[in-house]
């Protein structure tokens, strides 16, 4: 039996002052990723932020030096938020993107969000902030928040048409968050023995942490007045189109084993 550790307090500043490392994992979906970034850049301007893309292995070894090129801030902007996009040589999946991103980063919050994504809310990422310092405050241990989408995957407290979110924060009691648009605390994972679990491709990854969460004392949540777009699944779809044998689903698959394993 795993003995449930006393949660730790995770320090956390006011959020209007805190700067947010926005960490999106890709493998191709080229137009998709850089439809986001436009999305964030033309919208967010309601805290400080960097982007940091983590390139899978993709086929296109050129694309970061074309979001370098396109994405480079201007100099007689005020609001200069930096895109950098960093390359693997080989493909790690979704989780070992993230943990790329994580390890090459240092700013105090990270947002960790799909590729698939767009963003028609300026306030997704203040809000999603807001409601945890509302659950600090609350002294709720809610310490990783998703905002409310379209498309939730298999969070039903997180899908909602853009016209029906009714600003009301909601803690998961079961499941986890799909982690397609999540933010916490960088400390957090301080407390939780380690980053997210770096399976192949991708597949769950999110239920093996919200499960460590569960067991070191902390919850996870939905933010009611934070919105994004998401599309689901192209990546796998288009990994699952180019790969006639199968056998990369296969692989996905058994991810469940080895979430399995992790949670024993």
């Amino acid at each position: 039996m795993v003995s449930v550790k006393t949660a730790k307090p995770i320090a956390i500043s006011s959020f209007s002052k805190s700067r947010v490392d926005i960490i999106i994992p890709f493998h191709a979906q080229y137009d998709k990723v850089t439809s986001l970034i436009k999305s964030i850049l033309l919208s967010v301007k309601s805290n400080p932020y960097q982007i940091t893309l983590v390139d899978d292995c993709s086929d296109n070894k050129d694309f970061h030096k074309e979001i370098h090129d396109q994405f480079k801030p201007q100099e007689r902007s005020i609001f200069k938020p930096i895109v950098r996009c960093i390359r693997n040589e080989k493909q790690l999946g979704f989780g070992g993107s993230l943990k790329v991103g994580f390890e090459n980063t240092n700013l105090p919050w990270v947002l960790f969000m799909h590729s698939d994504c767009i963003v028609e809310d300026p306030n997704f990422m203040l809000e999603m902030g807001r409601s945890l310092l509302n659950w600090r405050d609350q002294k709720v241990p809610v310490k990783m928040v998703s905002a409310c989408s379209n498309n939730s995957g298999d969070c039903s407290l997180a899908k909602k048409d853009k016209k029906d979110v009714e600003g009301k924060d909601l803690i998961l009691e079961e499941g986890s968050l799909p982690l397609f648009c999540s933010m916490c605390h960088r400390d957090l994972f301080k407390h939780i023995q380690g980053f997210i679990k770096s399976y192949p491709y991708a597949w769950y990854e999110g239920e093996e942490l919200a499960f460590r969460m569960k067991r070191f004392g902390f919850q996870q949540g939905v933010s009611g007045k934070s919105w994004i777009r998401h599309q689901g699944a192209a990546t796998i779809k288009y990994l699952w189109q180019k790969d006639k044998t199968g056998e990369i689903k296969k692989i996905m698959e058994q991810n469940r084993e080895l979430c399995i394993q992790d949670m024993k």
